[in-house]
């Protein structure tokens, strides 16, 4: 029987993305069983065990992790061809993986795949979200969206568009708290404020300002996390005033759900970027999904 070679490519690297027997099964929606023949198969026909498993642990092989390296490599080579040759007749075809921040992944990118998936059957579409957006293209994505300017000096950025940060709190919060006058009455109100991930340094320093002035106010936080979603949480439930980027409360502030504080006054400018790996031509996928998504943002927090 001929081998379905780049199918065992797939296969193991989904069942490495995974990360385990089971989890690979519920994602091919298939059994722990036949996933687990599939890979003994694979290995009965390389000779060699790729992955170290037992009831506690999944791991790779030295042979796996080469064998893993080499199939994402390969896979990468294979869609890139069909997709430059497709890029003819600009139907977006084969695997788009985009990597985003939590937040903006979830709230604005995620139900915008869903309708721009519908758009094209043929595509199928990963998203891979990061607490900050660290991801890069080395993580087998084809596109990055970055809120900042990505470290990698050979990446290949495009910008987006820009949003801001903004001050906002509930209703229910500025119910019982008189609302801030000038920025230095945030001294005295319960602010809610991120901290980056491992270093777990506090973001305290609000800059707050228009077109002439800005100046940066210390505040003193009640609540913190390194979850953004979290602070938007808290400031939902009345914990707070959070300093927000505009594109994740806009649908919240123009229900009601949150109030603008200031809103003559706004913080810091962002821009979002695609970053894209430094190749000789763009997928059809890639530029089918930045064309659509541009759009998007114009009704979205930014401009």
């Amino acid at each position: 029987m001929r081998h379905d070679e780049t199918g065992d490519l797939r296969f193991f690297a989904h069942l490495v993305a995974s990360g385990s027997l089971t989890a690979c099964a519920r994602n091919l929606q298939t059994s722990p069983a036949t996933v687990s023949r599939r890979l003994a198969r694979l290995e009965s026909r390389l000779g060699s065990l790729l992955v170290v498993r037992n009831t506690r642990h999944f791991g790779l092989s030295e042979n796996g992790r080469i064998y893993h390296e080499r199939a994402v490599e390969i896979l990468a080579l294979i869609d890139g061809l069909e997709e430059e040759i497709s890029s003819n007749t600009n139907i977006p075809r084969g695997t788009l993986g985009i990597g985003a921040p939590v937040e903006l992944g979830r709230r604005l990118i995620a139900p915008f795949l869903a309708t721009f998936s519908a758009t094209y059957p043929n595509l199928l579409v990963n998203l891979a979200l990061a607490s900050e957006g660290f991801y890069d293209t080395s993580d087998s994505l084809d596109v990055v969206l970055r809120l900042g300017l990505p470290d990698s000096p050979d990446a290949v950025v495009t910008r987006l568009a820009s949003t801001v940060r903004v001050l906002c709190a509930s209703p229910e919060y500025l119910a019982r708290r008189p609302q801030p006058v000038t920025p230095q009455d945030l001294a005295a109100h319960d602010c809610l404020c991120l901290r980056r991930n491992k270093t777990m340094a506090l973001l305290d320093r609000w800059v707050i300002g228009n077109d002439l002035q800005t100046e940066i106010i210390t505040v003193e936080p009640r609540l913190s996390s390194t979850n953004a979603e979290i602070i938007h949480d808290w400031a939902l439930s009345g914990e707070g005033i959070a300093y927000k980027l505009l594109c994740d409360v806009h649908h919240d502030l123009e229900q009601g759900r949150l109030v603008r504080i200031f809103p003559d006054l706004q913080g810091e400018k962002i821009d979002l970027h695609a970053v894209l790996p430094n190749r000789k031509y763009t997928q059809a996928s890639v530029r089918a999904f930045l064309d659509s998504f541009k759009r998007r943002l114009r009704v979205a927090g930014f401009f």
